[in-house]
Order: C-alpha cells, then structure tokens, then sequence
C-alpha cells in the first residue's frame, strides 16, 4: 500500500504533543481528506483578528532581530524584553503609552503564531504573567482613555442634521442608514460593514436584521435582530431609502461612493477559500465600506456636529443604544436581545444610575 508522510508543518501541529498516539505513515489515500480538513483552521480566527496578529507578530519579530534573539519559538525573557520595550513606547498622535490592551493584543499574537507552530507559547510562563498583572494595577503609566461616550436621541439629532447638510443625496442617504442602523440595533462598526442586502427585512412594523456572524456568535448561529419601526429615530425607513435610491437588490448593503457622491463603485467579492494568502487583493475585493471606513465616517461627522472625536466614536452608536434602552425603561434581557451580549455584566461598564 503507497504511505506518504504528512506535510512537516501539519504534521507538527497535530502531533507536537506526544502524549497522542502518532502513526509512522499515513497512507496516500487519506491525504485529500486531511488537508481538506486542514484548511478549516483558516476559519478559526476571523479575518481581521488575523490581520491584527499579524502585524503585532511582525513587530515582535522585529524586535528580537534587532537584538539577535528567536522569533519562534521565543524564550520567555524575550517576552518580558519586548512587554518593557512596548510599554514605554507612545503613540505619536496622543502622546499617550500604549495600554495594557495594546500590549496585551502583541501577547495574544505571539501565543497564537506559537500554538499554531506546534510550540508551547511562552506567554504562559508564570514571570510573564506576573509582569502583566502589574502593569494593569501600575497606575502611574500615562494612557489614553479608551471609553467612549455614548450617542443618544440628543447627539444622534446633531449628526443626523450634520449629515443633511451633505449635498449629496446617495451619501445622505448612505450615512444616515449607517448611524440610525448602528444605534437602533447597537451594532459594532465591523457587523455593520458585513450586512448584506439579503439579511434585511421589512415587515409591517418592524426592521428585522440577520447577523450570520458576530463576536458572541462565532458559529453562525441564528441571529437575528429585531428593531421596532416606532421607536424614536428607527433606522426602518432610513434603510429603506437608501435601498430605494442605490437600487441595490445583492451583496454588501453599505457601499463604497465615488468622489463626488453621484454614483456607486464597481463592486466584486471573492470567496477567500478560493486564494491561498490571508488577505485578498483590493482589485477582487472593493466596493463595499469596511468597518474602519465606518469609524473614520462617524469620527468625521462628530467632528462636524461638536461632539469631540476624542470622547465619540463607533462605539458610542453601540454604547448609545444599551444607555438609551435603559434610560427608556428596558429591562436587562430586553437590552441583551437587542445588542447580542450574552452576559449581563457586560452591561454595568454602560449602564449609570438615572437621575
């Protein structure tokens, strides 16, 4: 019978640890069969936390080329090298240190290139851990504030009449059903950019949105979310005039404009399992706003309105929505169903005390 060895790679990341069993050869007819499953671990990350490791590996790799030191695998003592290297560093715009989650997002890359090359991650050693524990009750460092303010009915009303002042009707039309659409239903700016024209619904009196995919639902479980059309500032019929003037009927609902707002990009999207890089040429993917596309829109229109970008951004749409839902006399669960959080604790950081 023809044996043929596994792929060296493949091979040391299902059998790296020895305590399972490991054929000698495993035979040719298999092979097909293992690397089709194989390539299911290309989905094990989402694609812009990919993205994120790997720019954060690359400047841990680096990092230890300038001193002469491994990459992969790295010695623990070149983890806390790099952690007290990073933590003095700032950023040029604020002037600010970066944060523990800054620092903590470098770690969590280095652990993942290392699990997935068969080794044990060097940021398990216990000395690592006990770094970061300090560094996040080391109050002297000077960071940026990360917390955003919430938008509610009031600031929500100023960027509405900001954006109407676009002489643009598709890019009126266009950034008004993204901000009414990512408060009503406390969207995150990269679930809004991944809406298609096929996960909306008009009912009678409702707008009712699938989400295939989001944080708290990365299996693709059934997600839906339902946003009465008689709350204040409902994005129903913002959404439906937006459909109405693009004439969009497929694909992505929120797309990319052309400069003089006058008329839609040329759109394409390319099954990423058909390429073999992590991330797909602009030329095959475009057309469509991304969710730091959507970011810079909000910072943009806050910046016109008066509300400061430092304390308003993408978030404050999602933020908005758990506080106005509170503040309108919704209870725990009925926040939940409408944001996706699937632990009530994730509600405290937004939900104040009502006058």
């Amino acid at each position: 019978m023809n044996k043929l060895s596994i792929n060296q790679n493949h091979r040391q990341q299902v059998t790296g640890d020895k305590s399972f069993f490991e054929e000698q050869e495993l035979p040719i007819s298999i092979f097909d069969d293992f690397k089709s499953a194989a390539s299911e671990t290309e989905y094990e990350v989402a694609p812009n936390t990919r993205r994120v490791y790997r720019s954060s590996f690359n400047i841990f790799t680096q990092y230890c080329q300038h001193h002469g030191l491994n990459n992969l695998p790295a010695d623990p003592r070149s983890v806390i090298s790099f952690i007290g290297h990073q933590k003095e560093q700032v950023h040029k715009k604020t002037g600010a240190q970066f944060s523990k989650q800054t620092i903590t997002t470098r770690l969590a890359a280095i652990r993942f290139y290392h699990i997935q090359a068969g080794f044990h991650s060097p940021t398990e050693h216990p000395l690592v851990i006990r770094v970061m524990r300090g560094l996040s009750r080391n109050k002297h460092r000077v960071i940026t504030d990360y917390d955003q303010q919430p938008i509610m009915y009031d600031e929500l009303e100023l960027l509405l009449q900001t954006i109407d002042k676009q002489g643009q009707e598709l890019t009126k039309a266009r950034d008004k059903a993204i901000i009414q659409l990512g408060f009503q239903g406390g969207f995150r700016r990269s679930e809004l950019a991944e809406i298609q024209v096929k996960h909306i619904n008009f009912l009678r009196n409702k707008l009712k949105v699938r989400l295939p995919y989001s944080k708290s639902n990365q299996q693709g479980h059934r997600e839906w979310k339902d946003l009465p059309g008689s709350e204040l500032f409902s994005a129903f019929g913002a959404v439906k005039h937006w459909l109405d003037v693009s004439q969009l009927s497929q694909g992505h609902l929120f797309r990319s404009l052309s400069r003089d707002g006058q008329s839609l990009r040329p759109y394409s999207v390319v099954n990423q399992a058909n390429l073999n890089t992590d991330e797909n040429p602009p030329q095959l993917n475009r057309g469509f706003l991304r969710g730091d596309d959507i970011y810079q829109m909000i910072k943009k229109y806050c910046s016109k309105a008066g509300l400061s970008p430092e304390f308003y951004g993408a978030h404050s749409l999602r933020s908005g929505c758990v506080t106005q839902l509170h503040e309108n006399d919704k209870d725990h669960l009925y926040i939940m169903a409408r944001t996706g959080h699937t632990d009530p604790r994730s509600l405290r950081h937004y939900l104040k005390p009502k006058d």
